[in-house]
């Protein structure tokens, strides 16, 4: 694997400079009134194999879950979801209460998933006014973008070396994640959103782009 070393004082403005060059323009989403958020992590999964309940992570394999998890979990007075649906958000709406809860799917630490208006969601306003539930799994193709927002977390994250290490682990999530869409020729569009400007990123591009590490003292290889 290709992995390079950046030393600290450049390494939040290599992965912007990396990350701006890759634009090719803009690129507008219809039809995708959910969010769901997921970390980096779990992105490369959800790109394999769609949004899946807890339950068909466990028969797939994917988690193991012990059915003690499993039926706490399924306490829906505590946890709306459950074992067999997804939580999705929709923003903008008009009728939420002055002391109901918002969420926000905004987030520039989370990967912010756009699905398809099409799928069969039912609103819950337990823990958000703004809150769906899709009973049951949502299929790789009602993914209709993968947004992120990684320039807006490096922008908030130059003093701190945690924040630092975490633009880091995200960006290489980043690279996988393009790499698994370029493997399964997914038809999943990858934007850059933190200047909400709908950039659409090069996916051929980040997926070659190389491994980052920061620098330490003790590194002795070729560093940028």
């Amino acid at each position: 694997m290709n992995t390079i070393l950046v030393e600290q004082r450049h390494i939040l403005e290599y992965i912007k400079d990396m990350l701006n060059d890759i634009k090719m323009g803009s690129y507008i989403v219809s039809n995708a009134e959910y969010h769901h958020n997921a970390s980096y992590s779990d992105a490369t999964s959800i790109c394999r194999y769609g949004i899946l309940t807890m339950m068909d992570l466990k028969n797939l394999g994917i988690r193991n879950y012990s059915e003690e998890t499993l039926t706490k979990m399924n306490d829906v007075d505590s946890h709306v979801n459950g074992i067999n649906s997804v939580s999705l958000s929709v923003v903008g709406l008009q009728d939420l209460y002055s002391d109901e809860f918002e969420y926000d799917p905004f987030s520039p630490s989370q990967v912010d998933f756009l699905i398809s208006s099409n799928i069969k969601a039912r609103r819950t306003t337990t823990n958000y006014g703004n809150e769906f539930l899709s009973y049951g799994s949502i299929a790789r193709e009602y993914l209709k973008s993968l947004d992120i927002r990684l320039l807006k977390l490096a922008e908030l994250g130059k003093k701190n070396v945690d924040q630092i290490q975490e633009v880091i682990e995200k960006y290489n999530y980043l690279k996988a994640i393009a790499g698994i869409i370029k493997q399964l020729q997914i038809d999943i569009p990858l934007r850059e959103m933190s200047n909400q400007d709908n950039a659409l990123l090069d996916i051929d591009r980040l997926a070659s782009m190389p491994t980052l590490k920061l620098k330490k003292d003790s590194d002795d290889i070729a560093t940028l």
